[in-house]
Parts: C-alpha cells; sequence; structure tokens
C-alpha cells in the first residue's frame, strides 16, 4: 500500500466535512466572524433553507485586501498566533477553517472594506479556486454570499434533513445569537420573508421579549451571580411557566454559545422538587470564566467545551437558580387584566383585605393538633370556636387581631427579604381538598395534599441533610419477608437506609426486622414505608444514594394528607404555618402548584358587576 499526500483541494474538503455539517453550520461562523469584529447589525438572507443561498452582511470592522486574500487559506487567522495563546481565547473564531472550509464546497463571494478605505475588495471562489477578484464600492463592513452549497459534495447534500428541518437549525443559529447581544441588530429573511427582526434592546428582558414573545419574557426571574470563579447572568423561568419541550434552554460561556449536558443538569438541579414531572424550565445564561479555565479547542464546530473546577461552577449555577426561585413570590394568579384593558375596563380595588377578623397563623408546636407521628384525617379530639375566620385553640391562645405577619421570629428573617404567603384569612375546606382563604385583592385556593407534601419533604431533607433523621423506634419490629433480589437490594444499602432513619436487622434466609423508620413520615405504617423505598429500588435498579430525591419525595407523597380528608382549621393554619417555613412553598416536590389566587375582578367580571 502507498502512503499519499492528499492534494490541498482534498484537504479542505475533508476538513469541511468536520466544520460544515449542514447549512446552519456556515450561518454559526459567519455569525460569529462577524460578532468578533465588532459588528452591531447583522443581517442572514437565505434561500431553500440555505443551500441556495446563505447571504450575511455586517457592520463590523471589514479586512484590507491582503487579509481577505489570507481569510479563505486554511489555518489563516487573526484570533491567535502562538500555542499559548489556544489557552486563552477569547474570541469566537480561532481556527482558521471555516471560511476555507466553506469556499471548498460552494460558490463564494465576499465583498469588505474597512472604515477609512475609499472602495471595498470583492474575491469569488468556486469549490476553493479564486475566479475573480477586484475592487469594488461597499459600505464598511463585510458581505458574504454562499450559494449553491455541497454543490461538489453529493454525499453530503445527499444526508441533509427535509427543508424544514434545516431552516429550523438556522432559525435556531441566530435566534441564539440574537438572545445573547441585545446590543446588536439581527435579521433574518428566507425567500424574501422576514422570519426573525430583532432590533438592538436596552436590557436582555426587552431583548427576550422580541424574540420569545412579551407573555414569556415578562414572568422571567434575573439571575446575577458571581463569586471567584463564575459570573452568571441572564433569566430562568418561574416553574409553573415551564415548557414540554427544551427548544428555549441557551447556554453561553465566554459569549459562546454551547451545549453542556453538565450545566443543564445544574439548572435542573436547581429547580429539584420544582418542576412538573416532564416539564423544562426556559433559560437563557450566559457564564463568564477566565479563558484560561475553558478548553473550547474540543470540537471543530466549537459547540463542546471543557470547564476546569466544573463542579464548582456547577454549584454557583445551582445555587443561583435556587436563591432566584426562593427570593420569589411565586403563587399563580389567575389574571384578566389584559383581556379587561382590551375590553376598556380598568382593574379596579374594590374590595379590600380586613384581617381584622382573624389571627395569624403563628401555632406553637405545643398547640398543634395534628402531628407527623399521629395525624388523624378525621380528628375532632378537641373543641374548637370559629367565626368568620378565627379560631381559638384549646389553650384559649388568643393572638393580638391585626398583627398577621408576625409569624415567628426566625421567619420574619426570612421575610425581610421576601413576603413568601401572602396574609390570608381561612375560612374552610372545599371538597376535603383545598383550602379556602381571602387574600389582598383576591381569594386563595390551597392545595392540602401539595402544601403539606411540601412540608413533609423539606423536613425530612433537611433532617437528612444535617443528619439527623428523627426516628421511630418500633416497640415490636416488623417482619420483612423479601424475595432474593431484594435481600441483595437491602444488603448493598444497609448503611444508607440507617442514615434515612430505617434499622434493618438481618433474621435468617431471606427475613429482616424493621427497628426503626423515620419519624417525619409517621402517617404511613412502617412496613408500607420501607416498602415505598423497596420499590423505587427495584424498579430502578440503582443504589439508594442515586435514587434518593425520588424515594423520598415518594415517602412525603404517601404519608402526606389527602384529598378527601376532613382536616379542622387549627390543623389548616398548622400546614400552612409549616409551608410559610419551607424554603419554597408554592410546589409540591412534583412541581404541582400549593396555591393558586383568583383576583376580585375575575369574581366581578363572572358576576357582570364590571364594565
Amino acid at each position: 500500500m502507498t502512503i499519499n499526500i492528499l492534494s490541498e483541494d482534498l484537504i479542505n474538503k475533508i476538513a469541511a466535512g468536520e466544520v460544515v455539517e449542514r447549512p446552519a453550520s456556515v450561518v454559526k461562523e459567519l455569525i460569529e466572524n462577524a460578532l468578533d469584529a465588532g459588528a452591531t447589525s447583522i443581517y442572514v438572507d437565505i434561500k431553500n433553507s440555505g443551500q441556495d443561498l446563505i447571504k450575511i452582511a455586517d457592520n463590523g470592522k471589514g479586512m484590507t485586501e491582503e487579509d481577505a486574500r489570507k481569510s479563505i487559506l486554511r489555518h489563516a487567522t487573526s484570533k491567535i498566533k502562538h500555542t499559548e495563546d489556544l489557552f486563552s481565547i477569547e474570541t469566537l473564531g480561532f481556527r482558521g477553517e471555516a471560511l476555507a472550509s466553506i469556499a471548498a464546497i460552494s460558490l463564494f463571494s465576499l465583498i469588505t472594506k474597512q472604515k477609512d478605505q475609499l472602495e471595498g475588495f470583492n474575491l469569488v471562489l468556486e469549490g476553493g479556486h479564486v475566479i475573480s477578484e477586484g475592487e469594488v464600492g461597499c459600505d464598511e463592513g463585510t458581505i458574504i454570499e454562499i450559494r449553491n452549497l455541497f454543490f461538489n459534495t453529493p454525499v453530503r447534500k445527499k444526508f441533509l434533513k427535509t427543508d424544514a428541518v434545516e431552516l429550523r437549525h438556522i432559525i435556531d443559529v441566530v435566534t441564539h445569537y440574537a438572545l445573547l447581544h441585545e446590543d446588536v441588530d439581527f435579521k433574518l429573511t428566507h425567500e424574501n420573508h422576514e422570519l426573525l427582526n430583532a432590533p438592538s434592546m436596552e436590557n436582555q428582558r426587552s431583548n427576550v421579549a422580541s424574540i420569545y414573545g412579551v407573555s414569556i419574557a415578562k414572568e422571567l426571574l434575573e439571575i446575577d451571580y458571581e463569586d471567584d470563579l463564575v459570573r452568571i447572568e441572564g433569566l430562568v423561568c418561574k416553574p409553573l411557566n415551564s415548557r414540554n419541550d427544551k427548544t428555549q434552554q441557551v447556554f453561553f460561556v465566554n459569549n459562546r454559545w454551547v451545549r453542556s449536558k453538565e450545566l443543564t443538569d445544574a439548572v435542573y438541579e436547581g429547580y429539584k422538587s420544582r418542576l412538573f414531572v416532564n416539564k423544562h424550565p426556559i433559560f437563557v445564561l450566559s457564564l463568564t470564566l477566565n479563558p484560561q479555565n475553558v478548553d473550547v479547542n474540543v470540537h471543530p464546530q466549537k459547540m463542546e467545551i471543557k470547564i476546569d473546577q466544573i463542579d464548582e461552577v456547577r454549584k454557583a449555577l445551582t445555587q443561583s437558580v435556587v436563591k432566584i426561585l426562593e427570593k420569589h413570590n411565586l403563587i399563580p394568579l389567575i389574571d384578566l387584566e389584559s383581556e379587561a384593558l382590551t375590553m376598556g375596563a380598568q382593574v379596579r380595588k374594590t374590595y379590600t383585605f380586613e384581617p381584622s377578623a382573624q389571627t395569624t397563623l403563628k401555632v406553637e408546636e405545643s398547640t398543634a393538633f395534628y402531628s407527623d407521628d399521629s395525624f388523624s384525617s378525621n380528628s375532632n379530639s378537641y373543641s374548637e370556636s370559629y367565626d368568620g375566620g378565627s379560631y381559638v385553640t384549646p389553650e384559649e391562645e388568643v393572638i393580638e387581631k391585626g398583627n398577621y405577619g408576625k409569624i415567628s421570629e426566625s421567619v420574619k428573617e426570612i421575610e425581610q427579604v421576601v413576603e413568601k404567603l401572602p396574609q390570608m384569612k381561612i375560612f374552610g375546606q372545599v371538597h376535603k381538598t383545598f383550602f379556602v382563604a381571602e387574600t389582598e385583592g383576591g381569594v386563595l385556593f390551597i392545595d392540602q395534599h401539595a402544601a403539606h407534601e411540601r412540608v413533609m419533604y423539606e423536613k425530612f431533607m433537611k433532617q437528612f441533610k444535617d443528619a439527623s433523621v428523627d426516628v421511630q423506634e418500633l416497640l415490636q419490629g416488623g417482619v420483612l419477608e423479601l424475595t432474593a433480589a431484594e435481600k441483595v437490594l437491602v444488603e448493598e444499602n444497609i448503611e444508607e437506609l440507617a442514615r434515612m432513619g430505617f434499622d434493618v436487622e438481618p433474621f435468617g434466609s431471606n427475613t429482616f426486622i424493621l427497628k426503626s423508620v423515620p419519624s417525619v413520615f409517621g402517617r404511613l405504617q412502617p412496613r408500607d414505608l420501607f416498602h415505598v423505598v423497596l420499590h423505587e429500588l427495584v424498579v430502578g435498579r440503582n443504589t439508594l444514594q442515586e435514587l434518593k430525591e425520588l424515594i423520598i419525595t415518594r415517602m412525603a407523597c404517601r404519608s402526606a394528607v389527602m384529598a378527601g380528608d376532613e382536616l379542622t382549621i387549627n390543623e389548616m393554619t398548622k400546614i400552612l404555618s409549616d409551608l410559610q417555613k419551607t424554603d419554597f412553598p408554592y410546589t409540591c416536590p412534583h412541581g404541582r402548584p400549593t396555591m393558586i389566587k383568583t383576583e376580585a375582578f375575575e369574581l366581578e367580571k363572572k358576576f357582570k358587576r364590571c364594565g
């Protein structure tokens, strides 16, 4: 076998296979070049989903005639000069392959002009070979036209997806860079039809509104976090505004659009126990790190990166999401304001909230009449008087009216940042499933199961994190007869089970004795509680450590009060008092809302009192 030295033409086509996967790859490379050139206006025009024409015009710095000639040569770049430059890359482009690779598989035209030049320079290539060049009149900046993409690589063209798919990939590229650069005008047209028009905006929220829509942008929460390692800026959605897909999730690292499972997982970790099943958050996040800590030279397409100290970066990202979610009141609101304004009506605050006929939500542990260990859903073991939202405990503990906000000293500290739950006056239950309470400007409906489930979940998670799980010793140990497979799982996880409050001892063959369970879930029978854990281990075929979050969520769900359980006012108040003390009282661990608010105006409209 003879070893041949490949021709430059063949080398360029091979390189093009790595850099130019589809028309969207061309658009991405050229937009990044325009941004590196300082462009504040980028116009993208395409035909036949980019196969017939890709034209990108920018108002960047432009190039000299000499640099224009060099730009279409392989490994020619202005971004790096020395080996050490690879370890501190601050530009989007740097490999010097893009233009040469694109020109090798298309009819390529470049027109460029710098600010101080009288005329621009035009260079035309076909299949990588120059066919014409010369001076031309043009504006400052660069215009690149790509025609007949893949005309000389039919195999690559054959494997393109449908026109709709290829067009969507192009839209994604332009959209993502438009999301980050609010100070740059972006415009995308296809077959003379405008697909995207994102003019420069004063801030990122306005920019997102112009691209994703006002309804999405106004519900996003702003993150601004910085430590010694990373700066995190951007917007994330409220849990209840999450989507069924992941199409509106965008990461930038040092202004580069990247895909990173590690960073995405860190965001999801921040939403842990707040997202509904199969829902996905919206986020546009930009991370700024020391360029020396980021390796972007992983793949020619530069979408994949490696980050030094990734664990610390992930932790910072998760914490920034957690903090912003905990900082805001996230009670869902049925808002007819926009509809009312369309009808010519104005929202009126006709009904005022008067807390004088109620007490605070303060219920000391000694005066609570349900406990996590021995809750009775139909308990009437004590007397109470209830009048207009007020209640009196058996100890006649009457709290001064009008001081509703003073829940407890410990909660006060949290309320200095944000009042998690609004002031409310509890009236009772609806269908033994929802609490009803009056609040400022409307009515709150609280899902008793979701609210109690959040309380139980956070109590146990805190105990588990602090290694101080309260256990209930069983006077007569429960006998567990397991299958051989279940026995193996229990033996593998016996130490972790003990950390969770399950003291299990072998009792011969496939039998074990259950001697204690975590007391926070006392509503469930001990063996039922253990079988919740065992079921998840069997189904998941994972270790308890890996399934910890899922198992704790299941136990909280099974042990919380259920729809159909009849509760007293004191029991409702105790649940809400505990809910106020949680880190995130707005959803259950599965992501369902714990409460929603209906405005008084909604009621006015339904009863035709407005207009």
